[in-house]
């Protein structure tokens, strides 16, 4: 059961007891502490870090500070005396500041579990069939607590289990949670409690999927977070969750986002959007960008809300919309770390990166910029704000931060505060196992206005619009005309994990699993779309593959990209989404051109790449180029000895030129076939222990390191425009003359990050049972897909 914390001040104190018990050493500070946490907090308030030594035989000394703090400078009296008059100042200025929260909000809802995250904030699924690492620590449950009695009354409670993530409905009838019934034998789904017949019925099902982080939407729907993708992250083993959309009964399921990592907690903004977490690292490391995105509820209109071109914050979230404004409040937090972190008002008017428009909270304070992976994870510490105004907020809270020799994950007792902009707080609920988090409170609220959909769900194409693409600093300080088409490339991501390799750059370091690239190449296998012409005013509008992944790179007259976008978008069926310019702010306004060029041609079709749409192979696209181009004189290889460099010319008097043909080269750390040509292309070296091969850009290709920094990169830094081979090519080496074709490829290939695999299976060094193992999840992810309503472009979507 829950501790009843709310303080009775009408009636004699026990409280001057207890802390007479304290200085005759009859009772420790931390017994006191669990017995009066109200009165403890008060305390910690006004005297800091000394509480507990008030809380001591020779605790009196700091009765006058006591008295100080409450407003009650000089007064004398008895010890007893002055910590009464203390204690009651302390409780009338209690009853002043909560009597608005007891008026509107009588009422809240919250559950109680472990802190969330761990080895990476958003690591929280604990798949029952997890590939690698999962976090489960069970007990908690789902609580009501009356705000004007301090009463709290269980609806739920597990000692096996877990619950999370409530959500109240708008008429303030119903509550969605997510619960797990254990470890290994259930997995989080969506259950909702109806709070007037007391009724409990679970919504999604399926063991080995994870259904949590649920929101009521205006439509009636509920939109959730759900590892129905059947993906892991491109740096770990870990399974990926992103959103999704179901009836109230479950069914009408469909996916709204197709994001290469993880997304987290959606909710809902005053004018219908919703605004989340998502984790972003396409051509950049993959530390830092975990800004806040937002979309509408059927999915269209994903874009970037705050930070996607950060250092700072390190992540952003558990962000709820503060009324009456444009500003938000969330949590700061690390990227290797628990959820828990800063406070920060968020007002996206100030600037959109960085800290232009972040501030620390609670107190309010300088808020640096800085560059921390675990940031937020020292000192007090808050999480799952819930806003009341643009001063006052819920918010679960850790006065002290993590215990010294306590692991974070068990009994650190975040409580339930009430809390001002300015620090000022009080305490309205505390459990002795768990910590208190994602609070709401338990009345009807308005219900923002359903937008209407524009999407047409039997459409498999949106369209892309960009205005001018040299308005914004994308391509700062590039001529007019300098870009000739926009190549539209589709990312495909990971099922399973096998095989390694790892990468390193300005932005950190990290393994990447089931490698499509030697080290430092692409994290991701790559599909080549097509282009489409820039009109000469720099507008251009085209077709595109909705429900995909899907980022643009910006070519010269070469097909070089002078510019990349480094994240993704992905659009709904029959969506159009469009763009002023090359990251222009989404605080500017758009310049008043007139029609532009491209409306008056119309929508196009995406030119093909040489070939349909596929994954760029290596094997497929530059081998056959080498072949016709270089092996009569590329020949020579031997790659078996232990630091072997391709690429190296033979030593000795002839000097025999480094293989460039197609044979494999094993490695048994990435467990691909690479080819000789490859390795040479990318100037790799073989590691002597693990036997791995690791390239280097620079030496013959220069593509953009894949550990490249989030902030915006100015245009033309790295790539095929800054090729050494391709200038090598383009002076006429040893007579070699490339057709259009195949430079374009070449330049292609460079600028995809030198990708070896067209799919995660190509080439691969993998054992039957390893093929085995992929193909099973491969097969797990065709199975949820074909749960999805509108899969191949029919079912629902219309009335959304």
């Amino acid at each position: 059961m829950m501790m009843l914390v709310w303080a009775n001040l009408a009636v004699a104190s026990p409280f001057t007891e207890a802390v007479a018990e304290a200085w005759a050493g009859a009772l420790g500070a931390e017994e006191v502490r669990a017995a009066r946490p109200v009165e403890t907090d008060w305390l910690r308030v006004d005297l800091g870090a000394e509480w507990r030594a008030f809380l001591s035989p020779g605790g009196e000394r700091f009765l006058a500070q006591l008295a100080e703090a409450a407003g009650l400078p000089g007064m004398g009296g008895t010890p007893a005396g002055l910590l009464g008059r203390w204690e009651a100042a302390r409780g009338a200025r209690r009853a002043a500041d909560l009597a608005p929260l007891r008026a509107r909000w009588p009422q809240l809802i919250f559950a109680t579990h472990a802190p969330l995250g761990g080895s990476h904030y958003a690591y929280t699924e604990a798949l029952s069939d997890a590939q690698a690492e999962r976090n489960f620590v069970p007990g908690g449950g789902l609580y009501r607590l009356d705000v004007r009695t301090g009463g709290v009354t269980p609806l739920f409670e597990t000692s096996e289990g877990q619950v999370r993530d409530a959500d109240v409905s708008f008429d303030g009838q119903r509550v969605l949670y997510s619960y797990k019934a254990s470890d290994r034998g259930d997995d989080y789904h969506l259950w909702e409690l109806d709070l007037v017949t007391g009724e409990r019925r679970q919504i999604t099902f399926g063991l080995g999927v994870a259904d949590y982080e649920g929101v009521y939407l205006p439509s009636g729907d509920l939109l959730f977070n759900s590892t129905r993708c059947q993906q892991i992250v491109d740096c770990w083993w870990t399974e990926v969750s992103n959103l999704y959309t179901c009836r109230p009964d479950g069914s009408g399921l469909r996916r709204l986002t197709y994001d290469q990592v993880h997304d987290n907690y959606p909710t809902l903004l005053d004018d219908g959007r919703l605004v989340y977490t998502r984790w972003d690292y396409n051509d950049r490391g993959q530390i830092f960008p975990q800004g806040l995105f937002s979309m509408w509820p059927d999915g269209s209109g994903q874009s970037a809300f705050y930070g996607n071109n950060s250092w700072f914050p390190t992540t952003l979230i558990h962000a709820r919309g503060i009324p009456g404004t444009n500003r938000l409040l969330a949590i700061a937090t690390g990227h290797h770390s628990y959820q828990p972190g800063e406070l920060v008002r968020i007002d996206p008017s100030a600037g959109r990166e960085e800290n232009l428009g972040v501030q620390l909270l609670a107190p309010v304070r300088e808020t640096p910029a800085e560059r921390i992976d675990a940031y937020g994870q020292q000192g007090p510490m808050f999480a799952y704000p819930y806003p009341l105004s643009d001063d006052e907020f819920l918010i679960s809270y850790l006065p002290e931060g993590w215990r010294p020799g306590v692991h974070p994950g068990h009994e650190t007792g975040f409580g339930l505060y009430w809390m001002r902009a300015d620090g000022r707080r009080e305490l309205l609920a505390q459990d002795v196992r768990q910590s208190i988090g994602r609070m709401v409170p338990l009345v009807p609220r308005d219900t923002p206005r359903p937008v209407a959909s524009r999407l047409d769900a039997r459409r498999a194409d949106g369209a892309l619009y960009m205005q001018d693409i040299y308005q914004g600093p994308g391509l700062a300080g590039l001529p007019r005309g300098s870009v000739a088409a926009l190549r539209v490339i589709g990312l495909e991501w990971r099922a399973a994990g096998v095989g390694s390799n790892f990468n390193g750059g300005p932005a950190g370091g990290a393994l990447v699993s089931t490698p499509p690239a030697i080290s430092h190449g692409t994290w991701d296998v790559k599909h080549v779309l097509g282009t489409t012409p820039v009109e000469a005013d720099g507008s251009a509008w085209v077709r595109v593959p909705a429900r995909m992944p899907l980022y643009l790179q910006a070519l010269d007259e070469q097909g070089q990209a002078l510019a990349t976008m480094r994240s993704w978008t992905t659009l709904m069926p029959g969506e159009t989404q469009s763009c002023v310019g090359c990251h222009e702010s989404p605080n500017t306004v758009p310049p008043n051109q007139g029609r532009s060029l491209a409306t008056i041609a119309g929508e196009r079709e995406l030119e093909p790449f040489y070939g349909p749409a596929r994954g760029f192979s290596f094997a497929q696209e530059i081998q056959p180029i080498l072949d016709r181009q270089c092996v009569s004189c590329h020949t020579d290889s031997d790659l078996s000895a232990p630091g072997s460099r391709a690429g190296a010319p033979t030593p000795g008097p002839d000097r025999r030129a480094f293989s460039l043909r197609g044979h494999p080269v094993p490695d048994p750390q990435a467990k691909r076939f690479w080819s000789e040509s490859y390795l040479a292309l990318t100037a790799s070296a073989r590691d002597g222990e693990t036997g791995g091969w690791t390239g280097q850009s620079g030496i013959v290709a220069n593509w953009l390191n894949v550990q490249s920094e989030p902030s915006m990169l100015p245009p033309a830094q790295a790539g095929a425009v800054a090729s050494p081979l391709l200038a090598m090519l383009d002076a006429g080496h040893e007579g070699v003359r490339l057709t259009r074709e195949e430079r374009e490829k070449i330049a292609c290939w460079i600028d995809l990050l030198v990708p070896f695999c067209g799919d995660y299976a190509e080439a691969a060094n993998w054992t039957p049972e390893e093929h085995a193992r992929y193909q099973g999840w491969l097969d797990k992810r065709a199975r949820l897909a074909a749960l999805e309503e509108y899969a191949g472009g029919e079912g629902a979507g219309a009335d959304h």
